[in-house]
Formats: C-alpha cells, structure tokens, sequence
C-alpha cells in the first residue's frame, strides 16, 4: 500500500500569511505563519517545488482612502 502523499497545489494568502495546500490525495492543509520570515521560508519552498500553473494567490484586501 503506498501511502505517500504529493502536493498537488497551493492558494498562497500574502494578507493572512497563510497556504492553502492540496494533496494529490484530495486532502487540503492549511499552513499559517506567525513571522514574514517564516512566511517567506514556505514561499521559497512552494516556489521552487511546484510549478507555475500550480500555484495560485489570493485576491490582495485593499481598501480605499476613509477621509
């Protein structure tokens, strides 16, 4: 039985510093990073590992001006 698991894909979440992976299993995990440098260690990783077409971001939150 081969148990091995394969990331398949990864919405990355620059706002929340979070990942959204999915396995090659149909699992999803989601990963949250407390610093910009553990952030960017797990961006690395994602970046260099998957190809382009398997890696999405999500929308950037911004909000206008509130006078």
């Amino acid at each position: 039985m081969n148990t091995e698991t394969f990331v398949q894909g990864v919405v990355i979440d620059i706002c929340t510093r979070t990942f959204l992976l999915f396995s090659d299993q149909g699992d999803e995990k989601i990963i949250e990073c407390e610093t910009a440098e553990q952030f960017m260690n797990v961006m690395e990783c994602c970046t260099s590992h998957l190809n382009d077409d398997q890696i999405e971001y999500t929308d950037l939150a911004v909000y206008g001006k509130v006078n």
